[in-house]
């Protein structure tokens, strides 16, 4: 077989034709054709072709996973699914992800820290486990990570505190605090150390540990 013509595709300048003995056989990553130095007259076997796709296809995964991850930090089960969902492999997408982790792009650890430093602000670690096992984050990883950088104490205060803010101090305000907690996936032992402190008019929060 041999390379009889070699052009860039019209919508994807990154992208060229492949043509074989006159024929349109595939479509590879310009990184690829220079990488391999392809040239038209060149000969090529069947397996070498295959090879070449197989390189190319890695390389415009790879390149896509760079992108979606330049936007937010992403789980290895998220960019895994967006890979699958943009028509890649599952051989391809398990090479790319192994390759972004290799690199520390994608690191599910690294991942449940900042994403608990950022939720527990406003959420209560149960809620926080939930929300990282739907984002495939191995449940040991979680719970892991939830001891050392959760602070569910400090957090129940700040959001008991903004929610009762102009509100009454009766019992009706009071159980209505406690299915918003409840609802923020704060536990009932927090929660009602919190509610009692603050009901009792004793706020000395920094004598509740």
């Amino acid at each position: 077989m041999k390379i009889t013509k070699i052009e860039v595709q019209k919508k994807n300048k990154n992208r060229a034709n492949l043509y074989i003995d006159d024929i349109i056989n595939c479509g590879l990553s310009l990184d690829t054709i220079l990488k391999n130095h392809l040239k038209v007259g060149q000969e090529i076997s069947s397996a070498e072709l295959d090879f070449l796709k197989t390189q190319s296809e890695d390389i415009v995964a790879l390149n896509k996973a760079v992108n979606y991850l330049s936007k937010t930090q992403k789980t290895q089960k998220e960019m895994q699914n967006y890979l699958i969902k943009k028509g890649f492999e599952e051989e391809t997408a398990t090479k790319t992800i192994k390759k972004l982790e290799e690199y520390h792009f994608v690191d599910d650890e690294d991942y449940s820290k900042n994403y608990i430093k950022f939720k527990n602000k406003n959420n209560g670690s149960r809620k926080i486990e939930f929300e990282l096992k739907l984002k495939g984050v191995d449940e040991e990883i979680s719970k892991k990570a939830i001891e050392e950088f959760a602070n569910d104490r400090e957090a129940v205060v700040n959001v008991l505190e903004k929610y009762l803010k102009n509100k009454e101090k009766d019992a009706k305000t009071k159980q209505k605090a406690y299915r918003y907690l409840m609802s923020k996936g704060f536990m009932s032992e927090d929660i009602n150390f919190a509610l009692n402190k603050f009901f009792s008019g004793e706020e000395d929060y920094e004598s509740w540990n």
